[in-house]
C-alpha cells in the first residue's frame, strides 16, 4: 500500500476534529457494562483517503464521517453508507474519502481501518470459496503446513455444530503447525484444535459450531497460537478458546454475532496463566471481546479495536479447577489483568 502524503496526514486531525468453554467457559456475567463498553453514540470514524486506488470512504451519516466501507465480498461492490446503508458504492467521506469500486472476480477490498483501528486494508473479508466443498468424516491432522486454496471445509459425522459437548475438529494442528486460506461452513463440529504454537492465516468460519478454535497444549507455557486475518460469524457462545498455558494472538479479524471472541477457560481440571493480544478487530453485535480469570494471573491486552456499542471489552473472572460455574468480578480496564485505554477503543 503506497504512503499517503505529507499533506494528507496534516490536514486529517483538523477534518476528524470538525467531525466530531465448553461449560469449562462459563459464568454468568452481570448486566451491567460499567467501565467496559463502548458508549452507545460514539462517533464515527474518518472516511479513509484513497490508497492505492482501493480504499472506500464510507458516507458520511449526520452529525458525524462515516467510517470506511468494510472489504467487498468476491465480485461485489466496496464501500457503504456509514448508518447502515446498502453497500453500493459509498459516497466520499468528509476526510477525502474516495468511493471504492468493487473488481469483478475477486472485489477490491474497502478501507477497514483509519489509522491503527480495524483489520488491515490488506485482509479481504468474506472471500468466496473455491473449488467444491470437502466434507471431513475425520480430523484431519496438520503436522506443518496445510493450505486449503480457499475450499470450504465442513463435518460429515464429526459433530453437529451446535454446543453440545465432545464434538470433534475439523482440523487438529501440531505443534508448530500452520493451516491458511480455509472457508469452514456448517456444520464446523469443533472447528479447530492446536497441540501448541500453531498458526491459523486467511481462516474463514461462515457459522462456528461449538467453538471456532481452541488451544489446547499444556506443557510449554511460551507457545503461541496465533490467529492474523479471518473473521467468524453466528457464535452463539465462543469464538476462541484458551485452554493451556501460553498466548493467544487475534489479529487482523472479523467477528459479528457472537458470544466472546475469547475465553480463557474458566473451570478446566488443569489452570494456567494464560493470555491473550487483541489488535485490529472489526467486532460487531457481541456480547463480551473476552473472557479471563484473575485468580490465575491471566492478562488481556487490546489496541486498535473497533467494536459496537453495547460490548463489553474485558470481563474478569474468578476460575477454578472443579467444573462448577467460574463467578464473573468486573468489567473494564485495571491495568493489571484488563489492559487497554479508552483511546485503543473506537466504535465503528
Amino acid at each position: 500500500m503506497s504512503k499517503p502524503s505529507v499533506r494528507f496526514w496534516f490536514f486529517l486531525p483538523i477534518f476528524a476534529l470538525a467531525c466530531g468453554g465448553s461449560g469449562d467457559d462459563s459464568g454468568t456475567d452481570p448486566g451491567g457494562q460499567a467501565g467496559g463498553s463502548v458508549a452507545a453514540g460514539a462517533s464515527s470514524r474518518a472516511g479513509a483517503g484513497n490508497v492505492s486506488g482501493s480504499s472506500a470512504g464510507g458516507a458520511s451519516s449526520a452529525g458525524g464521517t462515516g467510517r470506511a466501507g468494510a472489504p467487498a465480498s468476491a465480485g461485489a461492490s466496496s464501500g457503504g453508507a456509514s448508518s447502515g446503508g446498502a453497500p453500493s458504492g459509498g459516497a466520499a467521506g468528509k476526510s477525502g474519502g474516495q468511493a471504492g469500486a468493487g473488481t469483478a472476480g475477486g472485489g477490491s477490498a474497502g478501507a477497514t481501518s483509519t489509522g491503527n483501528f480495524g483489520p488491515a486494508a490488506s485482509c479481504v473479508a468474506w472471500p468466496a470459496a473455491t473449488g467444491s466443498t470437502q466434507k471431513l468424516s475425520k480430523t484431519q491432522a496438520v503436522s506443518k503446513d496445510f493450505d486449503g486454496k480457499l475450499q470450504r471445509f465442513v463435518s460429515d459425522g464429526l459433530g453437529d455444530g451446535a454446543q453440545g459437548e465432545n464434538q470433534l475438529p475439523l482440523f487438529e494442528l501440531a505443534d508448530g503447525a500452520t493451516l491458511e486460506n480455509v472457508i469452514i461452513g456448517a456444520p464446523a463440529a469443533d472447528g479447530i484444535h492446536c497441540s501448541g504454537t500453531c498458526t491459523l492465516k486467511n481462516v474463514w468460519w461462515e457459522d462456528v459450531g461449538e467453538d471456532a478454535a481452541t488451544q489446547k497444549g499444556t506443557s510449554n507455557s511460551s507457545q503461541v497460537m496465533t490467529i492474523d486475518c479471518g473473521g467468524a460469524k453466528a457464535a452463539s457462545d465462543k469464538v476462541f478458546q484458551q485452554n493451556g498455558p501460553g498466548t493467544m494472538k487475534i489479529s487482523n479479524f472479523y467477528v459479528s454475532n457472537f458470544g466472546k471472541l475469547f475465553r480463557s477457560c474458566g473451570n478446566c481440571s488443569k489452570q494456567f496463566a494464560k493470555h491473550v493480544v487483541i489488535s485490529n478487530i472489526l467486532a460487531t453485535g457481541g456480547k463480551d471481546l473476552a473472557g479471563v480469570n484473575e485468580n490465575y494471573n491471566d492478562t488481556a491486552t487490546f489496541s486498535g479495536i473497533l467494536v459496537s456499542s453495547g460490548t463489553t471489552i474485558c470481563q474478569r473472572y474468578t476460575g477454578n479447577n472443579t467444573g462448577a460455574e467460574p463467578t464473573a468480578t468486573g468489567t473494564g480496564p485495571d491495568g493489571k489483568v484488563c489492559i487497554y485505554k479508552a483511546s485503543d477503543i473506537k466504535a465503528p
